[in-house]
């Protein structure tokens, strides 16, 4: 398990956002999460990318998700 931060995709509210998973959810309550999980990046400079990000990746396009 890794721990997870503001500022990190797993906090964010693009980090699997067309695909709301349970795991999300946990990871955004708990602040941590497995280190191989992947979710989609939905940023809307990103997603032509299809970029599958971790939890502890991040970015300068981080907003804070409102699960938290």
């Amino acid at each position: 398990m890794v721990h997870v931060e503001n500022g990190q995709c797993g906090l964010c509210s693009h980090f699997g956002e067309k695909k709301a998973e349970p795991q999300i959810f946990q990871i955004r309550s708990k602040k941590e999460a497995a280190e191989t999980f992947t979710a989609a990046c939905g940023h809307p400079k990103h997603e032509a990318l299809n970029l599958l990000v971790t939890a502890n990746s991040g970015c300068s396009g981080f907003q804070v998700a409102a699960h938290q």
